[in-house]
């Protein structure tokens, strides 16, 4: 029997609009890709209707949901597809030095979630970061690219004085990046344990950095040693409790 005094669970403007980030990240961290429109006027973008003034640039998680929504912001629109690695280094940064905030999943209406590109760019990594510790603790292996000499190293983005190791919880993403002077590399597959016990605390003794899921490109997630060995030890409890922090090290 139905309670007459039961009152329908209702939803805060602030807990919609979490709902929907989380979802749009959810669904871009494995697909590595965003959707956009662009029309007449560049990237399609609407009036915020948190910040009077400001403009809100839109991207979709899917290209369903980009086609969708593509003839009511702009005309003459066509989609356009951004990797996060553009998305990171070049589009984000130029939207806010355009004081721009970014929309996602628009559907009409009100908009429910708009960040501002520098947040929107934090989580890409945060959630990047949280995909890779999940998909290495599920299979045991990290790769990384090696060579006669050792494994393959880059010079930080922030500290040129500094090198990171790229690591991929999966093979065909440390494959695809064989090329240039690393063409001669291969991958190479290290247990999880190993990766932990012996491969982080090297790089901590040299002072270098680890650049798990490392796409290349500004804005790639750069990490101290330790602070990934933290991520990777950690069970799903402590994870969630770190999340409140700031777990990027200071890279």
């Amino acid at each position: 029997m139905t309670n007459p005094l039961a009152r329908p669970m209702l939803y805060s403007p602030i807990d919609s609009a979490n709902a929907v980030r989380d979802a749009f990240l959810a669904a871009v961290t494995p697909s590595r890709a965003v959707f956009g429109v662009v029309g007449a006027d560049g990237l399609a973008r609407v009036p915020s209707h948190k910040f009077r003034g400001r403009e809100v640039s839109l991207f979709w998680s899917s290209r369903a949901g980009a086609e969708a929504m593509a003839d009511t912001v702009t005309t003459h629109p066509r989609i356009k597809t951004f990797g996060l690695v553009e998305l990171m280094s070049s589009v984000l940064p130029g939207l806010k030095q355009h004081r721009r905030l970014v929309g996602l999943n628009w559907a009409g209406g009100p908009m429910k979630a708009e960040l501002d590109p520098v947040d929107l760019g934090e989580r890409l990594r945060l959630a990047a970061l949280d995909g890779f510790v999940s998909a290495v603790r599920m299979r045991n292996t990290i790769w990384t690219l090696e060579g006669p000499a050792g494994p393959a190293l880059l010079v930080s983005q922030t500290r040129p004085d500094v090198l990171v190791l790229p690591c991929w919880s999966d093979a065909g993403a440390a494959v695809e990046r064989i090329e240039g002077p690393w063409r001669e590399m291969m991958p190479a597959p290290i247990e999880l344990d190993a990766f932990v016990s012996r491969r982080l605390p090297w790089l901590r003794q040299n002072g270098h950095l680890v650049g798990p899921e490392h796409a290349g490109g500004p804005g790639a997630l750069e990490m101290q040693p330790d602070d990934l060995a933290l991520r990777l030890e950690m069970t799903e409890e402590g994870r969630g409790v770190a999340a409140g922090g700031h777990p990027l090290g200071a890279a």
